[in-house]
């Protein structure tokens, strides 16, 4: 007889007997019967092999080897967590999944244990060997830990000293700034902006030293997806020329004679079978199944059936890569805290209007011939329409922000969308 049917023949007669493979295992183990002395003393012999086969096994790998190393790292409390009486923790179930996550965790907690001993080792040994040290000194750094705290843990080998980590954010920041420069001096980038708030508590708040409340604003570089000639945005006194806020405008924009032209040659909304409805009414039809698929369970059943929405115009889907800009203690909720921004934001990225004092030659870029992208929300905008409307009479494409091209994020447009209805 072939192993293939030994091991069927086995397999077969466990199920019969509504047994498995590890309860037979633990059975044979703590039998003190004659009849199972060979079978125990193979299974002693051979646990190791045993441990190996499950080890080399694909699906058995990752198990093993958080149990054996959670057992070795963190005995004690490993048997305290997974071991027990099983009346008191619950049906087997429910100790199978206490069993796993505790495994999962400790195994998680002797690797962090392992490598702040090892870092800290390294360390001692030579100075340069700092890489655990120096990410919790800048997140201490970033986090306001105060300085006495971080000097503890400079001592202890958990950080580096103050004097590194200022030399690291300096440094830091010298890199980013050369990189802003230049990918925006490319104009090949958008930029994107937004306030944030921050609330710098004192200890002991008096009349003098009372909480302080800053309104800030953060913003970051967007390299521009598919636009790798600039010329392609070399249009701001083309754009000027048809825009309705030029006083000496040529042939202005008639935004209702493109909206007309658009829906025209809509075939989104129309129904171009008799039989069939339009692109709009199937995209709403699908939507109304799979909330019934998804949200009813008596429609669950299917769920096989539902499959994806017909694409219509499928945006390709792509990386996004950023660049964060050095934050501003301006406050973006007026109209003249959206110019200082922007004035920032360009200073910032080495670019401006060569007829600017503030211009450098052999250092900035000029873009008074070029379109920026701007991205913010829906108060962001109305705030630059508003001081675009002001500007509209200044000398200069930078003065009157003709180069100002504001697209808000898509929440913003279903925010917009979404008010009318």
């Amino acid at each position: 007889m072939s192993n293939t049917h030994r091991l069927s023949a086995v397999l077969q007669c466990i199920e019969e007997n509504r047994f498995s493979v590890s309860k037979l295992i633990q059975g044979i183990l703590e039998s003190t019967e004659t009849s199972t002395k060979l079978a125990r003393e193979s299974l002693e012999r051979d646990g190791a092999r045993i441990c190996a086969y499950l080890y080399n096994h694909t699906n058995s790998r990752q198990p093993v080897l958080s149990w054996s190393f959670t057992l070795v790292t963190d005995g004690d409390n490993f048997m305290g967590e997974l071991g027990g009486d099983e009346d008191e923790g619950g049906d087997q179930e429910t100790l199978k999944k206490r069993w796993r996550r505790a495994a999962t965790r400790n195994t998680a907690l002797g690797m962090i244990k392992t490598v702040v001993c090892i870092s800290i080792m390294l360390h001692n040994s030579n100075e340069r060997c700092n890489y655990l040290q120096a990410i919790l000194g800048l997140f201490c750094h970033s986090t306001g830990v105060p300085e006495k705290v971080v000097e503890v843990l400079a001592h202890a080998g958990l950080s580096v000293s103050l004097t590194s980590i200022h030399h690291a954010v300096s440094s830091i920041s010298k890199e980013i700034s050369v990189k802003i420069k230049k990918e925006v001096q490319s104009m090949c980038s958008a930029f994107a902006y937004d306030n944030f708030d921050m609330d710098f508590k004192t200890a002991q708040p008096t009349i003098e030293h009372s909480s302080r409340f800053v309104s800030a604003t953060s913003a970051t570089v967007i390299p521009l997806f598919g636009v790798s000639d600039p010329a392609a945005l070399r249009c701001s006194a083309e754009l000027w020329q048809r825009d309705s806020r030029n006083p000496a405008a040529t042939s202005p924009f008639k935004e209702i004679r493109s909206m007309l032209q658009y829906h025209k040659k809509d075939t989104y909304n129309k129904q171009l079978h008799p039989n069939k409805l339009s692109p709009r009414s199937e995209a709403f039809a699908w939507h109304v199944r799979s909330i019934l698929v998804n949200q009813c369970t008596s429609f669950g059943h299917f769920s096989s059936l539902l499959r994806e929405p017909d694409i219509i115009d499928k945006i390709p889907v792509h990386k996004m890569n950023q660049i964060p800009c050095r934050a501003m203690n301006i406050k973006q909720s007026t109209p003249d805290g959206n110019i200082e921004v922007l004035d920032n934001l360009l200073r910032q990225g080495g670019i401006g209007d060569k007829s600017d004092k503030h211009f450098v030659l052999e250092l900035d870029a000029d873009m008074s011939e070029y379109v920026i992208l701007v991205h913010g929300d829906l108060l962001t905008k109305e705030h630059i329409d508003s001081v675009k409307d002001t500007r509209r009479i200044e000398g200069t494409p930078q003065n009157r922000f003709q180069y100002v091209v504001f697209m808000p994020g898509l929440f913003h447009y279903k925010m917009a969308c979404a008010d009318p209805l």
